[in-house]
């Protein structure tokens, strides 16, 4: 799974959507990355949830899907009537209605948004390989027709954000297509009756997730709306700088996002059928942590020689510390997927919501003191310290409710790969390979990267139970 998106995202993010920016510029591109996180702000709108209810529901008993895919279609369909409504209400006053590439985008968040309810259906009957396969088909029809745009001699199809986003609104309706085709598969039955009773008991029990992906979403979200507003005249160029570290952050969360999504039917069965789940949560965290510590270390030490590269034509020494902030919440991002995920599927929703209530007035009041001053760096720093916080408390909720232990040696394995990690890297700085300077990192990037399966195994940080993720493997 992380292989696929490996193969397709990084093209997407570096080869497309990066290549659009820097042929628009910060400014242009910066608007547009305000807009879409705007609009991804209200989003809890169109799931409410539903995504993890309906995972964690169907994952316990496969035979729910034909009682809660017509239904849960029709209460989606309501809600992106609501959420446009609330879309356009919030947009007049900020003057983003002026801006017509506003309403595609907002219809791609509802194709999104049912993109990836359907795709949940095919992930809670362990069916993780289509998944994986339908979780980048959008973003490969995207390459296809982006690169048309960029790459492309057309005269009546220029390269500009309204066509950018015209060109995502194809992939995401093809992509919407085939899930619905192979959610449909899955049914017994699928019969759509319009039952009140029936959607109105849903939303009142998938109005924690709903709470929680909403307050999840604001702090995580609302970064590049506030900065584009409160740094004025420098707003939109400010949030452009920002969306070029935040656009690889992005890229190496979707890796956490993909495993929670195997998780969360994992441990979901295991919680209900009272199976042990320690050894599981033991392998998705060895798991993320060594890929969170791995690219850390490599992409921070080289992060100035990583800009360059990609944004040359950019003040490199302020968005290579831009990026380098954002980096850093790889770490407690990837972690918090493995144990929020544990926690939602145990329904801790109490304890979680009264943590991400505290995490986004700590994120405003952080963002309204730190953009003032520093900007795009101030917004990252704020995302770090909000993250960390949340790492923190999660990680207190889980020791506490399923009782677990500090383990002295699995937390030395841990330091150990940290230190081999460094220590590979040290070993290459100075060892120039090729004279090329491009080609010298990229090759060093990639040898650092080649002994990380090694150095994962010596520190025994991985071994080959911790892969064993299928339930019914307890070893």
């Amino acid at each position: 799974m992380v292989f696929i998106n490996f193969l397709i995202k990084p093209f997407w993010v570096f080869g497309i959507d990066r290549t659009v920016q820097n042929k628009l510029g910060e400014q242009e591109y910066g608007l547009y990355f305000a807009i879409f996180n705007f609009t991804y702000l209200f989003q809890i709108l169109l799931d409410f949830g539903l995504q993890n209810y309906n995972n964690r529901e169907v994952a316990a008993d496969n035979k729910k899907i034909d009682e809660l895919l017509p239904g849960i279609l029709i209460l989606k369909t309501i809600l992106f009537l609501i959420y446009l409504v609330i879309c356009i209400a919030v947009a007049y006053p900020l003057g983003y209605l002026s801006k017509p590439f506003i309403w595609i985008i907002l219809v791609n968040q509802i194709l999104l948004s049912f993109n990836i309810y359907l795709r949940s259906n095919i992930s809670a009957h362990q069916q993780f390989i289509k998944d994986a396969l339908l979780s980048v088909l959008d973003k490969l029809l995207m390459i296809v027709f982006c690169a048309a745009l960029i790459w492309g001699d057309f005269a009546s199809l220029q390269l500009s954000i309204f066509n950018f986003v015209l060109a995502q609104l194809a992939a995401y309706f093809i992509t919407f297509l085939v899930c619905f085709y192979f959610a449909v598969q899955l049914t017994n039955t699928f019969v759509i009756k319009f039952d009140w009773k029936k959607y109105y008991r849903i939303a009142q029990q998938t109005l924690p997730y709903a709470i929680i992906y909403f307050l999840m979403t604001t702090y995580y979200r609302i970064d590049g709306v506030m900065l584009e507003k409160l740094q004025g005249a420098n707003g939109a160029i400010e949030t452009g700088i920002y969306a070029q570290g935040y656009r690889i952050m992005e890229s190496l969360n979707n890796i956490g996002y993909l495993f929670a999504g195997i998780l969360l039917p994992l441990f979901a069965f295991k919680l209900t059928k009272n199976m042990e789940i320690k050894s599981l949560l033991k392998s998705g965290i060895s798991i993320m942590f060594g890929v969170s510590v791995s690219m850390i270390v490599v992409f921070y030490y080289y992060k100035f020689d990583i800009m360059q590269l990609l944004y040359p034509n950019s003040d490199i020494a302020y968005s290579a510390n831009v990026f380098g902030y954002l980096l850093l919440n790889f770490f407690p991002v990837a972690i918090l997927y493995v144990i929020g995920t544990l926690l939602t599927a145990n329904k801790n929703f109490r304890w979680m919501i009264y943590t991400l209530l505290i995490a986004v007035f700590l994120n405003i009041g952080l963002n309204f003191y730190l953009i003032t001053n520093y900007g795009a760096k101030g917004a990252a720093q704020a995302t770090l310290i909000t993250q960390l916080f949340m790492l923190v408390c999660y990680t207190v909720f889980a020791i506490r409710i399923f009782k677990l232990k500090i383990n002295f040696i699995y937390s030395f394995k841990l330091l150990l790969f940290t230190v081999l990690c460094f220590m590979i890297l040290f070993l290459f700085k100075n060892v120039r390979l090729h004279p090329h300077e491009t080609i010298n990192l990229v090759v060093h990037i990639l040898l650092y990267f080649a002994f990380i399966p090694i150095i994962s195994m010596l520190s025994g940080l991985i071994n080959r139970q911790t892969f064993q993720l299928r339930v019914g493997i307890d070893k």
